[in-house]
């Protein structure tokens, strides 16, 4: 077993159970940046939601440092999670936006269904945005 001041993290080792104290705030503070972190994995197919749920995570994970020299596990992890959710939310909006643009199917499904909600079309959306 390491010592007390040896940065690895044993069960009986100082360190390991300050990381994993759930009454420090710093903990709990990274442990929901985790949680936060890997629910905008699952979510990103939901606009916005996991850009901005890893967003959350990893400035969360980031003031949960402190005065600390190095992260809580949780907090690296949280780092780990929200980037990942935040990369997909943006690889999915752009795709989104991209096949929208493109594919004429996807056009016409878009085109109706502006006119459902809108009353205009969302090519006549576009025609006056450009003759403005």
């Amino acid at each position: 077993m390491a010592e007390n001041d040896d940065e690895k993290y044993y069960y009986n080792n100082y360190n390991y159970n300050k990381a994993h104290n759930e009454l420090d705030k710093h903990v709990s503070l990274a442990s929901f940046a985790r949680v936060l972190g890997m629910f905008s994995i699952p979510l990103c197919f939901i606009f916005y939601t996991s850009i901005i749920l890893g967003g959350v995570a990893i400035v969360l994970a980031l003031l949960s440092k402190g005065a600390m020299k190095t992260f809580l596990p949780q907090a690296k992890k949280a780092l780990i999670f929200g980037t990942i959710g935040v990369v997909l939310g943006y690889f999915v909006m752009i795709t989104s936006v991209h096949t929208i643009l493109t594919n004429p199917e996807y056009r016409q499904q878009l085109n109706t269904m502006s006119e459902q909600m809108n009353g205009i079309s969302f090519d006549d959306m576009l025609k006056e945005l450009e003759s403005r």
